[in-house]
């Protein structure tokens, strides 16, 4: 007996997802400072995963100091989320993904397709179009 076709483009969106993520896993965004002073390296999470200062970053005050990391790290993360958003979109374009979802959300009786929601609990999203 074969599988359903519903079944094997589960199957098939399952081992796609899973490229996806350990391919999203992998992503690094990179920044250099203005000056070069500071250079940081993210994970798509916004984690530093590199960091390194030049000679003449102890000579910065405390606030220049604070403000050129904050700035690099946020370019780092930028940098990190366009990688992330090519690789998404592996998904994102594929139409089986959006059936998907509108068929699990549809469902009354599927716990994908609903959402308890305690006090202390933000709302989740129940689509994979709002998680992005």
């Amino acid at each position: 007996m074969s599988p359903r076709p519903d079944a094997v483009a589960i199957e098939e969106l399952t081992a796609k997802a899973a490229r996806v993520q350990l391919a999203l896993q992998s992503v690094r965004g990179h920044a250099r400072s203005d000056g070069a002073h500071v250079r940081i390296e993210v994970g798509i999470d916004g984690r530093i995963t590199d960091i390194a200062l030049s000679q003449h970053f102890s000579q910065l005050e405390p606030d220049a100091a604070e403000g050129l990391i904050a700035r690099t790290h946020a370019a780092a993360l930028d940098d990190a989320t366009r990688a992330a958003q090519s690789i998404r979109r592996e998904l994102l374009d594929d139409p089986r993904v959006g059936r998907l979802v509108d068929t699990v959300v549809a469902e009354p009786d599927s716990p994908a397709g609903s959402v308890v929601v305690r006090d202390e609990e933000p709302l989740q999203p129940t689509s994979i179009y709002e998680r992005w």
